[in-house]
């Protein structure tokens, strides 16, 4: 993957490199970890055990190193505000280096052989081996192309603290190798590429930036709103949810309201993109505007569009955020406009206040909404309401969100399948009483289904899929059927073929080949 996003946390804090405490680590290489369903064998890994409860992993297959990112509970309930970083070398079993992080004040993310410390307003390059200070920049690095090897982030200065220019950092010497300005104001909601070194950055419009010289276009539009009701103190908000959530730094110290924006839509020539301004169709390569669908000032909020061969799709759902804070925003609507000219084929309010639509799905080229306490049916040709419905919360609760195709379920054959693909013609919504309900077209529901009946698809093989429920893990192939059930959760990841997985304060290493053998 070209992305990596690094969350920072702006506070003062300091920091000591390359440091070797004594911890107890110890392994076993056989541990048993499953059950082999063809054959009823045992599976084994090998499990690293860890003197602490294990918050994060890195795992360099190159070096064979592992990079443990050891963080405890307070009281057994809240995380602690402090813990350790551990470098262990997997092939020789021993502790390369260790040090202490204040989790408010430092962030790590490694890629490849490059590990990134960010403490307060400064940016360290470690070295991987000794866990000593290559280089030092200030600047709160949060994105890196791993391919090109380089970094950006938003310059801090002392006087004004971060800035709008955007530096492009060369993560082998720390050096600045472009400048550029790039309003930071509404947050960053996305990164994208559109060829292999120019990105697009969604942050108060689109911006196309070559990562190896910082040059491209701009399309300024706006994402966000100033809400001068209430001030917060100026900096206070850090950067620890990421810049693509929208809660970067905000210099101007006002409350703001963020992510009145929506996806991008990309083919082989443009982008097309909708803010609180209005719906736009942009050269790709140039940034031009091919034409655009302007909203009233008080219309547009966080929305979802999609596309066919000749109509723009936009789902408006009535809300932004504040901070991490839904508020309604805008005015719900559907509306669909010509791929080509940008004109209005429908726009459909759905005139009901402080209710915002909380997903949608498409069967059968209708559209089906769903609300806190409602579900309505549209259809996509004309935008004309269909049918709706009430789903008192007294009975059903809160619905949630329509289930999609990573959720599985248990056929009468005992085989795995996928929810939505085990009855076509039913959408599947999920309230917060932990229940999945089925909604045949009429919106009546048909079936509901308990929380302890779901698994969640999560990573798949060429011809396995891996399917968790809780801490367990069913390994199924393509027709359902279970071949291998193995202790993982669905934190777990592959490398080449082998499973890894973390536990408490275990580090869990499985060959699948051992499992898959006798299939």
């Amino acid at each position: 993957m070209r992305r990596i996003f690094i969350g920072l946390i702006i506070l003062i804090s300091s920091v000591s490199f390359g440091q070797k405490r004594d911890f107890q680590i110890t392994h076993n290489n056989e541990k048993i970890v499953g059950i082999n369903l063809i054959d009823n064998t045992e599976i084994k890994g090998t499990e690293y055990i860890f003197p602490e409860r294990i918050h994060d992993t890195f795992l360099d297959t190159t070096n064979g190193f592992l990079t443990v990112q050891l963080r405890g509970l307070r009281k057994e309930k809240w995380l602690s505000n402090k813990g350790n970083i551990l470098q262990y070398d997997l092939n020789n079993k021993n502790l390369m280096w260790s040090k202490k992080i204040a989790y408010q004040a430092s962030s790590l993310q490694q890629f490849s052989n490059t590990m990134i410390l960010t403490v307060a307003n400064k940016s360290n390059c470690l070295d991987i081996r000794t866990g000593n200070v290559i280089w030092e920049v200030k600047n709160s690095i949060y994105y890196v192309d791993p391919i090109d090897n380089i970094g950006i982030g938003y310059r801090f200065k002392s006087s004004t603290g971060y800035s709008n220019e955007l530096e492009g950092i060369d993560l082998k010497s720390g050096t600045v190798i472009w400048k550029r300005d790039l309003n930071r104001e509404y947050g960053w909601n996305d990164i994208f590429y559109i060829n292999d070194t120019t990105m697009i950055v969604v942050a108060a419009g689109l911006h196309s930036i070559n990562i190896n010289s910082g040059k491209g276009w701009d399309y300024n539009t706006i994402t966000g709103k100033k809400d001068y009701t209430g001030t917060v103190a100026a900096n206070a908000v850090g950067v620890a949810a990421g810049l693509l959530t929208g809660t970067f730094v905000m210099s101007t110290g006002h409350n703001l309201v963020r992510d009145v924006v929506s996806n991008s839509l990309v083919d082989s020539s443009y982008i097309y993109f909708a803010s609180k301004e209005q719906l736009s169709k942009i050269e790709k390569e140039t940034g031009s505007i091919v034409w655009k669908y302007p909203f009233p000032s008080d219309l547009a909020s966080k929305s979802s569009i999609f596309m066919n061969d000749s109509v723009i799709f936009m789902v408006n759902r009535g809300y932004a955020f504040m901070g991490y804070r839904q508020l309604d925003f805008g005015k719900p609507f559907i509306g669909a406009f010509d791929r080509e000219t940008g004109q209005q084929k429908y726009l459909t309010l759905i005139n009901v206040k402080k209710d915002p639509i909380l997903g949608f799905e498409i069967l059968d080229d209708e559209m089906y909404l769903v609300f806190k306490n409602r579900i309505a049916k549209y259809s996509v040709e004309n935008g004309n309401q269909i049918i709706e419905k009430e789903f008192p919360q007294e009975n059903y609760g809160d619905l949630k969100y329509f289930i999609g195709n990573q959720v599985f379920v248990t056929n009468e054959k005992e085989d795995l399948i996928s929810l939505t693909q085990s009855d076509t013609s039913k959408v599947f919504v999920f309230t917060n009483q932990g229940k999945t309900l089925s909604i045949d077209y009429q919106l009546n529901v048909t079936n509901t289904i308990e929380y302890e009946d779901l698994s969640i698809y999560y990573l798949r093989t060429k011809d396995y899929k891996f399917v968790a429920k809780d801490k367990q893990t069913l390994i199924i192939n393509d027709n359902g059927k279970r071949i291998a059930e193995i202790d993982a959760t669905t934190n777990a990841f592959l490398i080449g073929e082998t499973l890894y997985d973390k536990r408490d304060n275990s580090f869990i290493a499985i060959d699948l080949r051992e499992i898959i053998k006798n299939e």
